[in-house]
């Protein structure tokens, strides 16, 4: 008899009395969905979960790109919209186990992360058989593995310190868990220390490369919906270049630009306006809304359709990063000179059913040049992966320019913060650069790092907490 696996997630809830001072903490297991696995269609229903739990308005659906722009430098921020026990204490970075927004991402970002284990665990120990099994197999387990080591390096990118470019092979600050188990026997697997930085980015790396072989096996080059094998490619690009390893950063992101299937849209808008199974020549991973799942997270906050002002508007000095030349100009910003406000255009509310870009081929295009510079291999193609970029959103007003060598790095710096500009990119790059972020604090504060829940806290005995 096969075994039977179960679909477990945790649900743990904070119980508050206005008469006590301290939260009693009541943790309960919670089987939404208790059909063991059984079948391909119970197995491909898991995977779907996953994805859901990747697109949550409290994980990359949203909240994981809107919290990093709140510490950025490149956002003013309306306070009358924050909200107290929540954004608030995050833009102050005074954040607490207690902020219902972080349990919450906290909370769902594991959730997905146990649903591709339970993928992989099946997979891994032969518990279906046929097939229909054999002929999806490998690459299920390829995307399973293509969702755990995303959530786990964009929530490590957000709880823990950041990896010190300067010291590779040396970051031994606390990480995060790298849960690659499913929940099966309740608060018992739950019981895990932190990994350090560097084994999780290690480790990250590993599920990846593993995901774009069996991707690759599986004949899953490209999609406009799932992980395919250039959705890892590029994704090992980001975090190569992340922690600093140039080399493989510029390799993987050439590989990317090199094997052809993307394309610049010629319309800087067309990347952040598809629906559906819609997907622009450009987008390398996205995730897909439909009006019964949007979360329309990252569109209210910079472009709310309720007629109010938006969370996020632009700092002044963004009217002299883009030139009057530069199509970003008026298609990723909005200057208003009578009112000196500047809105975000990316995300329109107009439709609220627009796909999430996660990766895109403009930022492997700039990830290869500054990685081409840094690591000491300049060649015409550096020079032509930034021109590239910069052309595009030119247009019509593009004059090829001619750049002193000692002068290049800046020059890539400055179009790789006005290409990702609202994306959640400014944060984390600010961090790799070891530069300051919003209010001059410093790039590895721990006061940027939040606080982690105090579900996990007490449910698990190994965690120890952020300073």
């Amino acid at each position: 008899m096969k075994k039977k696996i179960f679909i477990s997630l945790l649900f743990l809830a904070l119980i508050s009395s206005s008469c006590k001072k301290i939260l009693e903490v009541d943790q309960k297991m919670n089987i939404p969905n208790d059909q063991a696995i059984t079948s391909v269609k119970d197995l491909k229903a898991v995977l779907m979960g996953a994805y859901d739990g990747l697109q949550s308005g409290n994980v990359l659906g949203g909240n994981m790109v809107v919290y990093a722009d709140l510490l950025a430098d490149d956002t003013k921020v309306d306070e009358s919209r924050l909200t107290n026990f929540g954004t608030r204490e995050i833009y102050e970075r005074v954040t607490t186990v207690q902020l219902s927004p972080l349990r919450n991402m906290w909370a769902e970002g594991y959730s997905a992360i146990n649903r591709a284990n339970n993928v992989i665990y099946v997979i891994d120990e032969n518990l279906l058989s046929g097939e229909d099994f054999d002929k999806v197999k490998g690459q299920y387990k390829g995307e399973a593995l293509f969702i755990r080591a995303v959530v786990h390096f964009e929530m490590l990118r957000l709880w823990a310190l950041p990896y010190d470019v300067d010291n590779p092979g040396g970051n031994t600050q606390l990480g995060l868990p790298y849960r690659t188990e499913p929940t099966l026997n309740g608060f018992a697997d739950l019981a895990m220390a932190r990994n350090t930085v560097e084994d999780v980015y290690n480790r990250v790396i590993s599920d990846l490369q593993e995901a774009e072989q069996l991707l690759a096996a599986a004949n899953i080059k490209k999609s406009t919906s799932r992980a395919s094998e250039m959705a890892c490619a590029a994704y090992l690009a980001r975090i190569y270049f992340q922690k600093g390893d140039y080399i493989n950063a510029a390799g993987k992101a050439g590989e990317v630009i090199n094997d052809s299937l993307y394309s610049l849209n010629t319309d800087l808008s067309e990347v952040f306006q598809t629906s559906g199974d819609q997907a622009s020549s450009e987008s390398i991973f996205q995730l897909v809304n439909i009006e019964t799942d949007q979360s329309n997270g990252i569109t209210y906050s910079y472009s709310p359709s309720d007629g109010s002002s938006p969370l996020f508007t632009g700092i002044d000095s963004l009217k002299k990063l883009y030139c009057s030349l530069d199509g970003r100009r008026t298609k990723y910003l909005s200057i208003n000179l009578f009112a000196n406000i500047i809105l975000a255009k990316k995300y329109k509310p107009v439709n609220p059913e627009y796909n999430v870009s996660v990766i895109r081929l403009a930022e492997m295009y700039l990830i290869k040049a500054e990685s081409d510079i840094l690591s000491g291999n300049i060649t015409q193609n550096t020079y032509n992966c930034y021109t590239a970029v910069k052309e595009r959103a030119y247009g019509s007003n593009w004059v090829d320019e001619t750049i002193v060598q000692s002068a290049l790095l800046d020059s890539v710096c400055m179009e790789h913060r006005r290409e990702m500009i609202f994306e959640g990119d400014r944060y984390h790059n600010l961090k790799r650069m070891k530069q300051p972020e919003r209010d001059g604090i410093a790039w590895n504060d721990p006061s940027l790092i939040f606080k982690i829940p105090q579900e996990e806290m007490s449910g698990n005995p190994l965690m120890v907490q952020n300073p």
